[in-house]
């Protein structure tokens, strides 16, 4: 019965996937006292074309996740933001994250980047930079304290589609435990 289970969990743990928004479109956010940041949909087009994203947890090249270049990792810009899906390999990193995000600790994402086109508009309280194109693209991160609090990360499994009722599982106990 215990070999059963070994071999079952082990199979779980093969091909599964981590998806999400690194970043989402028309949000503004308060990066520090002062500075506030929003994306505009289309910002991240060149930079897709142009760039060999990593993934990465908190944007640390030690714990390498996948790579756009390998097919490990693939990105676009949707109706929300910069969508990701990574396929986890068998790493200390991918398996202690995988945790993380199935108990709902790790729920949200970011990217690093340099950026090509933007505006400072002056706002109440600051200034406000809105990001029309980004240059360069250098990773995308599930990661521990996310600047846009509506980016999101979620696990699925082989085979799961898109919108599972697993994976709208796994994003609600995120949510409500991001909320408590």
């Amino acid at each position: 019965m215990n070999e059963r289970l070994f071999f079952e969990t082990r199979a779980q743990l093969r091909g599964n996937t981590l998806a999400g928004h690194a970043a989402v479109f028309n949000t503004t956010v308060q990066l520090r006292q002062g500075l506030f940041e929003r994306i505009l949909p289309g910002a991240f087009e060149h930079a897709l074309r142009t760039s060999d994203v990593r993934a990465l947890v908190n944007h640390d090249p030690s714990q390498l996740l996948g790579r756009q270049s390998a097919g490990t990792l693939r990105l676009q810009e949707d109706s929300t933001g910069l969508a990701f899906e990574v396929d986890l390999p068998d790493t200390t990193a991918a398996r202690d994250l995988r945790t993380l995000v199935e108990r709902g600790d790790i729920s949200g994402a970011s990217f690093g980047f340099i950026r090509d086109k933007w505006d400072r508009t002056p706002v109440d309280g600051g200034v406000l930079e809105t990001h029309r194109q980004f240059r360069q693209l250098f990773d995308v991160s599930p990661l521990t304290f996310p600047a846009y609090a509506a980016t999101d990360v979620s696990l699925r499994s082989e085979g799961d589609a898109p919108g599972s009722q697993r994976e709208q599982l796994i994003r609600l106990r995120a949510k409500n435990r991001g909320t408590s």
